[in-house]
Parts: C-alpha cells; structure tokens; sequence
C-alpha cells in the first residue's frame, strides 16, 4: 500500500493518497513516520488546481535542493517575519486536505474496532507499542537492557527515552532528502528498524519492499562496494544468529555476545544506510512548476 500511495502521489491523486494512507497507518502504525515528508511534498509549487503535475526527469541528475525550499525554513522563519505569514506558508490546501482525510480515515476505523473491541483494541494496536518492553533477545541493541531489568516496572519515561534517537535520525533524514521521496521513505525505514527497541526478521520486508525504487539511481553496483554492502549485512546478521542459535538451542549463557552481536548489527545497518545515501543521485520527486518548460521535463526546446 505504500507503493501504492506513492503512485497515487505521482499522479497528483492526493484525495486518494490520503485515504490509503489513513488506511495502512491503522492496519500497521509505523508509517506514521512518512507524514511528515509527504506534506512536505504536498507544496504549492508542485500541486496546483490550473496545472497539471510534472515529475522530474529521472534520467538525468538533479541538483540537490536548498534547505530554503523545504518546510522547515517556514520553522526557521517564525523568529524572523509574522507568525501569521508562516502559518499561511506551511497550511495550504493539498496539506491540510490530506490531513484531514488520512487522520479522519484513521480515526473512523480506530471508532469503530474501538466501539467492537473496546479497551483492549486501543492497547494492542496503538497504545503497546508506545510502552513495549520485549525480555526475548532480538535484533534490537536494547534487548539486554530490557531482560536485565524487566522484572523491575520501567517509567513511562524511561520507556519513551528510547525513541529519542529514532527521533533524532528521522528528524535529521526528513530535513536533507524529503524531496527525494522514494528515498526518504527507505532511509526513514531503515532507520526506523535500525533504532526500535524490538526488531525482528519480518521488519526487514518494510524496507526491502522500497529498495527496488532507488536502485536505478545508485552508483552501487554489484562490483566492490555494492558487494561489500551486501556482505557486511549478511555478515553481521549471520554473526548474530550463531550467537543466538547457541543461546535459543544449545542453553548456553551468551547473552553478552549475542548483545555485543546487536551492536556490531546496528553498526553494519548505519554503514549500509551511509554507503546508500553517499552514492545515490539525489533526484527531487517533482519539479517547480516554474521550472517546466515546453517539454514538460525541464529540458529545453529545440
């Protein structure tokens, strides 16, 4: 489904991309963290009700685009010009209908499973994940934490610290590459997965399933380095398991190893992610509707 609203984006469909987006983030929560970048997207200069939209030329590499054409510069302005000014910036149409759409998508299935199942709907699919402690070694460099302390209750507090650095990567992704969507989305996930407090194998299909949407601009190739990639993932990940199946199946007492194995593994995941963004051609989703030309490419006419 994401995807497919990445589809629905392409061709301008924004009522529609909001209504699957508010559909997937109630069936799984976690792309809750690609709204920020597709508002970002959703700007005027892209979507407008006298122009058709334009995507940029994939062909050919794009320059990267000045921190002065994203949201965030409307942030940045609050301190300098009227506040009233920056909000009529950030709050057009496109973004406040998607939001309006995919949040009330969400919150008319959350009503209804709320009104069949009550309490426990809310706990297990939203509010769990916001507190979860899982004692079971994982892929997760918090696991251990986790198991030594689990018989003693955490705070609220302390449960929620562990999503300051998945913030901060998400934060730090979103402001340099929103543009580039496609590649946002498979970094933010990465990221995602690298940092949860839990991880699991079946984590992994998140981001894969977006992998194939920036190979075609990656100066990666199955020679040295996009073998070396490659290597070092399956390496730390096999390295990990070993020390699991001696903890899962043989009963030994590797719970320091197979922690040490975590870090190594989130370790391999950064360095892939970095070779990753290095060598991508960063190409804007869209172009400026002031920078299309006869063509409808942005390349001049003959």
């Amino acid at each position: 489904m994401i995807l497919w609203i990445l589809i629905c984006l392409m061709r301008g469909h924004v009522v529609e991309a909001a209504i699957w987006y508010g559909l997937v983030v109630h069936f799984r929560i976690y792309p809750i963290i690609y709204v920020l970048p597709i508002l970002i997207v959703l700007d005027e200069k892209y979507f407008t009700s006298s122009q058709s939209l334009s995507l940029s030329n994939w062909n050919t590499k794009q320059p990267r685009l000045s921190d002065s054409e994203s949201i965030f510069s409307c942030i940045k302005a609050i301190f300098r010009v009227n506040l009233g000014l920056v909000l009529k910036k950030l709050l057009n149409k496109h973004r406040i209908l998607f939001g309006m759409l995919s949040g009330g998508v969400f919150f008319f299935l959350t009503g209804i499973f709320y009104y069949l199942y009550g309490e426990k709907f809310l706990n297990e699919a939203l509010l769990y994940h916001l507190t979860r402690t899982d004692p079971r070694h994982n892929f997760s460099i918090y696991f251990y934490h986790i198991y030594l302390h689990h018989e003693h209750e955490f705070t609220l507090v302390e449960r929620l610290m562990a999503f300051l650095p998945q913030f901060t990567v998400q934060l730090v992704l979103i402001l340099f590459f929103a543009k580039d969507l496609p590649l946002c989305l498979f970094a933010q996930t990465v990221a995602f997965v690298a940092f949860n407090k839990v991880i699991t194998a079946q984590y992994f299909v998140w981001f894969f399933c977006l992998l194939p949407l920036i190979l075609p601009w990656t100066k990666l190739h199955l020679q040295w380095k996009g073998l070396l990639c490659i290597g070092v993932w399956v390496a730390a990940q096999i390295h990990w398991l070993s020390w699991a199946y001696l903890l899962e199946f043989k009963g030994l007492n590797v719970f320091v190893q197979l922690w040490l194995a975590s870090i190594i593994f989130l370790v391999a995941n950064t360095y892939v992610l970095i070779m990753i963004l290095v060598n991508h051609k960063f190409c804007p989703l869209f172009q400026q509707k002031a920078a299309i030309t006869a063509d409808g490419y942005g390349n001049k006419s003959d």
